[in-house]
């Protein structure tokens, strides 16, 4: 983050200490910054002061009372006192009130170890209580949400929770009832809380008021050993703590990266852990013995491996053998898995599944970058969300959009099904399912046929703004009406929107590529962008939201059949050559098998990993993965798929290695291992690597960090990555090698967003691609600049 400028700087004193602050920064933020303690229940960074608590009473110097910290405004030569008798007596009293009738049941409570009330008491409060009557006592415990209970005698109405649900989450949810004393938190019976994000409520009470089922009773916070890493359940990568005791992960905290998850975890991400703690999950390796998968070392299983793939590719040719790809296996071992087949096997048969982009040309914006960030959403004047469904898929993209709405943002929300958003939004339109790629080549339409492009991008090609015009003339509001279901009028007003909008970002399901009308819809909504000006700029941009937390990672490390890593071809000699030399192997030019044509029957053995292809399958299709010669799966499960198999190897979560995942915006940030590997598991790199060996390879990887660093020399987006260079909070590629820190480590700098002439100049490698299709028309405007 850049500094401050001087101008902006506001200088005061606290408890004797010089600290200058920007401008408009409250009291408790910069005693904060001097690392001096104010205690706070009520206030919370992420939502707007109250006052509600008087806990973080402090002396200002001119000011004939106590004032709190966390509503009071720094002003230039002010002088606070945190520590005067004053402030103590009114912490003290505070503190004696919130007792009165607070139970004391620490030991038994789930929040004891890390309760505000304890720590503050012991820190700031009376030694003793003048209280000698009874306490309240209420039913206990109530049920407020199907995750979450309520201790009412607990609650000491600092409102964090219920402030929540309305100005964050903007949905129905918890809410203080009665008044004075009796005051406390409730649900309305018409309005259940059933948000995605009410996780957050329980994380952020200050008391042991709110609790989780899943961790009720189960725990201590002593107990629990606490790993910074990233969620692995959507394509979002918000960073986490994960919390496991001995060899179970009982929770995932927030941990925040503002320009990610702004501080906020969804539900999923905190307790949809049951996958990591199954006892179904395998824990030795299987071989088919006479029809049936028996128990088998691992030795003789990666020997099995190796052995059969180099038999049918010495036999059959290279071409015989192909690779299905993850999702979800971190970016090293997506890079094994692709230089496995390429180097070790000859073959350039590797994909996964994924959405269907278009092909890039050389000096082409690539299609399936999001342009823009999570964090550039704040700055929108208008979203608009075709086709996808952010709640349910990418919650944190969800509230992230809540926060510009709140900013002033205008949201369009045009899907087949209705949206959480929809109650918010300025727009909101419904159409046929199946129909999004025709939605955006009408608004496409609307642009071109009635001259509303603009910026720089437009005017300098005029010609080609002609073309495009022309490719979409029948792609009218009217005629898509008609076919989608959807309004005409309302579609033509959509468009002048966008294109008339101070700062328009365009987001799209990346599975919606896959409907029968979406071949180019990625192009078509990336050369709205470019031919409205929402390109270049924060607030501005156009993506897909991905499907799983390395989505990306998966297309940038080259599991595709017609790219290397970093999206050069593989029918470029000199990426060839070049990778090659450091790969010690000769690659082949000619591109491979798709997914579709691998699970087809165009190989003869097929090597899965961390998928299971057969949820992709009609039940019709299911006998095609019973016709392999050889079928091998790496995963964590006897999937459908690895029930078909010849050897099945048993993997690990990703809460038991490390490596690394890129989100949807292109972050590429650092996963830690927070426990155990389950024994009889094992890793996928370090899987990958002894099938290696075993085919020959002089493979020495002995750790992930060693594989980041090869990407970071190879891969031409990812330059400079290193696990010391990622640091805490991660980078969005095109990464570059930045200045060493004054400790001596290094740095990468990355880029929250992109433009147009960056690729011109070849910040993207010559020859990228997206494995799919040629470019045609469709493509015409995402080009470079004009001759």
């Amino acid at each position: 983050m850049a500094e401050q400028p001087r101008e902006d700087l506001v200088n005061l004193t606290i408890d004797g200490r010089p600290v200058s602050v920007p401008k408009g920064s409250l009291i408790w933020a910069a005693a904060r910054k001097l690392g001096i303690e104010i205690p706070i229940y009520c206030y919370h960074p992420k939502m707007e002061p109250l006052g509600a608590c008087r806990m973080c009473f402090v002396a200002v110097e001119k000011m004939p009372k106590l004032a709190t910290a966390c509503t009071t405004v720094v002003t230039e030569g002010m002088v606070v006192r945190t520590d005067t008798p004053a402030v103590k007596k009114g912490r003290q009293g505070t503190l004696e009130f919130l007792l009165i009738n607070h139970p004391l049941d620490c030991p038994v409570c789930d929040k004891g170890g890390e309760c505000d009330l304890q720590d503050f008491t012991l820190r700031h409060g009376p030694g003793g209580s003048r209280f000698d009557v009874s306490k309240r006592h209420f039913a206990k415990p109530i049920p407020v949400s199907e995750q979450i209970l309520l201790d009412r005698e607990r609650c000491i109405a600092c409102q964090r929770c219920a402030r929540f649900c309305q100005s964050v989450a903007m949905e129905d949810g918890l809410a203080m009832q009665e008044r004075g004393f009796r005051t406390e938190v409730g649900v309305d019976p018409a309005a259940p809380f059933d948000s995605i994000f009410s996780g957050n409520v329980v994380e952020m009470c200050p008391v042991g008021a709110l609790t989780a089922k899943s961790y009720r009773f189960v725990s201590r916070p002593w107990e629990l050993k606490k790993t910074g890493s990233v969620c692995g359940l959507c394509s979002v990568g918000c960073n986490v703590r994960v919390d496991v005791r001995v060899d179970k992960v009982l929770r995932q905290y927030s941990r925040p990266n503002d320009d990610v998850d702004d501080g906020w975890l969804c539900d999923r991400g905190r307790w949809e852990l049951d996958a990591i703690n199954s006892q179904e999950r395998l824990r030795t390796p299987l071989i088919r013995k006479d029809g049936l998968l028996q128990p088998a070392s691992w030795d003789e299983a990666m020997r099995l491996v190796a052995g059969r793939l180099r038999e049918i590719a010495e036999r059959d040719g290279p071409g015989a053998v192909g690779g299905i790809g993850s999702t979800h296996t971190t970016n090293e071992e997506a890079y094994l898995f692709q230089k496995l087949l390429r180097a070790g096997l000859g073959t350039n048969n590797v994909d996964h599944h994924h959405g269907r982009f278009p092909a890039a040309a050389p000096g082409a914006v690539l299609p399936w970058a999001w342009t823009d960030s999570i964090a550039g959403l704040e700055r929108a004047s208008d979203i608009l969300i075709l086709g996808a469904d952010p709640y349910h898929r990418q919650p944190i993209v969800d509230l992230r959009i809540r926060k510009a709405i709140r900013a002033g943002a205008r949201v369009h929300i045009v899907t087949p099904e209705p949206n959480r958003l929809d109650r918010l939004a300025a727009t909101v339109l419904r159409y046929t399912p199946g129909h999004t790629g025709e939605i955006a080549r009408a608004l496409l339409n609307v642009v071109t046929a009635e001259g509303l492009t603009r910026g720089e991008f437009a005017a300098q090609r005029a010609a080609t703004v002609e073309a495009r015009r022309a490719s979409v003339a029948n792609d009218t509001p009217e005629q898509v009406a008609e076919t989608a279901g959807i309004e005409s009028a309302a579609l033509r007003a959509l468009a002048r929107d966008l294109a008339g909008a101070e700062a328009a970002v365009i987001l799209y399901d990346e599975m919606a590529t896959r409907e029968p009308s979406g071949a180019t819809l990625a192009a078509d909504l990336l050369d709205l962008a470019l031919l409205t000006g929402n390109f270049g700029r924060p607030g501005a941009g156009v993506g897909p939201l991905m499907e799983d937390n390395n989505s990306l990672g998966a297309r940038d490390m080259g599991l595709l059949p017609d790219t290397l890593p970093g999206y050069r071809l593989v029918a470029d000699q000199d990426a060839r050559a070049a990778l090659g030399a450091v790969w010690g192997a000769t690659l082949v030019g000619e591109p491979g098998q798709t997914y579709e044509e691998m699970l087809g029957g165009g190989v003869k053995a097929l090597y899965v990993l961390g998928a299971d292809p057969a949820r992709h399958l009609a039940d019709a299709q299911l006998t095609h993965l019973n016709g392999f010669e050889f079928l091998v799966v790496q995963d964590m499960f006897l999937t459908e798929t690895a029930r078909r198999a010849d050897v099945v190897l048993p993997a690990v979560a990703y809460t038991e290695k490390d490596g690394s995942f890129t989100n949807t915006e292109r972050r590429v940030q650092r996963v830690r291992q927070a426990m155990q590997p389950l024994p009889g598991a094992k890793a996928d790199w370090e899987i990958l690597v002894g099938v290696a060996r075993a085919l020959g390879l002089s493979w020495r990887y002995l750790t992930p960090a060693e594989i980041l660093s090869e990407i970071g020399r190879t891969v031409p987006l990812y330059a400079g990555a290193s696990r010391r260079a990622l640091g805490e909070l991660g980078a969005c590629w095109p990464l570059s090698p930045g200045a060493r820190t004054p400790e001596g480590r290094p740095t990468v700098s990355g880029s929250p967003f992109l433009t147009w002439e960056m690729f011109e100049r070849g910040v993207a490698p010559s020859g990228v691609s997206g494995a799919t299709g040629a470019a045609g028309p469709e493509l015409a405007v995402a080009r470079g600049r004009e001759e």
